[in-house]
């Protein structure tokens, strides 16, 4: 892909765009690596289904990420324990079992100033394939952090595995997207593979400015970590909620409806338009989702 700047025109090396599920199944991460061409199963559950289709010599097309902060928050070990929690189980032996191309460490999450932490991460074993999964509160992207978080890239000069965790939206500010920006020209210029793992749709522009791969969520809970709300964000959150969350293919982004409806008055500005089959069915855009109800009727929520 050429890029046209002010003066010059550079040349980029697009990454990869694949999906990050969930719960699933064998079948549909056949479907969906069909569709996507790779996909990126989750902890022990998405391991179970990679020795499933290892079995079935199914496995091209596949990765893993450990998931182990999902358990174990910001005071857990960085390793899944099994059988009781008796001992710690071992991901990369796992993964270099299944001959993955990509191995990950299994990252715990570090709220930001921690960068104690963030060494201890980095320094683990260098071996081949391994890249050190960092999950990283959204905050390490700001200015406060960013120069200290680069600065232990540098040091460490390893491949990177990076999974942002926010309460809603990890890249909430400019800032943050600046921070971002400097850790993908950072992989650029070491020829460092830097992943996006659990993201959002910005994750495909990141694969434009240096980013190996991003793997891209399905659904709302795997498009980046999620940390707990305070109350008042609780109450907030729910007060969202009585309107449906809306893809809108001509932002690319999502939006809720009755935010869409204020377009209202100019029929959707071409923005509410959407060729999608449910649209198509129905013979209406995107404006039949501005509803502000106690319960979204299930007709609505499944439309989404």
């Amino acid at each position: 892909m050429i890029v046209r700047s002010d003066t010059t025109l550079r040349r980029i090396a697009l990454g990869q765009v694949q999906l990050y599920l969930g719960a699933t199944t064998v079948d549909e991460v056949r479907r969906y690596r069909d569709i996507f061409g790779g996909v990126t199963l989750q902890g022990a559950t998405g391991l179970r289904i990679a020795r499933d289709l290892h079995r079935a010599d199914d496995l091209g097309g596949v990765d893993l990420d450990p998931a182990v902060y999902v358990n174990s928050q910001a005071t857990g070990g960085p390793q899944l324990c099994l059988d009781l929690e008796t001992e710690p189980f071992d991901w990369i032996g796992a993964q270099r079992d299944l001959d993955l191309s990509i191995i990950r460490t299994a990252g715990r999450r570090i709220v930001a100033g921690n960068i104690d932490q963030v060494r201890v991460e980095l320094a683990q074993p260098c071996l081949p394939r391994i890249s050190v999964e960092l999950v990283l509160d959204g905050g390490w992207l700001s200015r406060r952090h960013i120069d200290s978080l680069e600065a232990e890239l540098v040091t460490a000069d390893r491949d990177v595995s990076l999974n942002l965790a926010g309460v809603f939206d990890p890249l909430d500010s400019i800032g943050k997207v600046s921070g971002l920006r400097r850790l993908l020209q950072w992989a650029r210029t070491s020829d460092r593979r830097l992943e996006l793992l659990r993201t959002d749709m910005a994750g495909v522009a990141a694969t434009t400015e240096g980013a190996s791969m991003a793997a891209v969520g399905l659904g709302t809970s795997t498009r980046h970590f999620g940390l707990p709300l305070a109350p008042k964000q609780r109450d907030e959150y729910e007060q969202r909620q009585r309107s449906p969350l809306v893809f809108v293919p001509r932002l690319a982004h999502w939006q809720r409806g009755n935010v869409l409806g204020a377009l209202a008055p100019w029929r959707g500005g071409g923005v509410t338009d959407c060729n999608c089959s449910a649209c198509t069915a129905v013979g209406m855009d995107l404006l039949r989702f501005d509803v502000v109800r106690p319960v979204i009727p299930t007709e609505i929520k499944n439309a989404e």
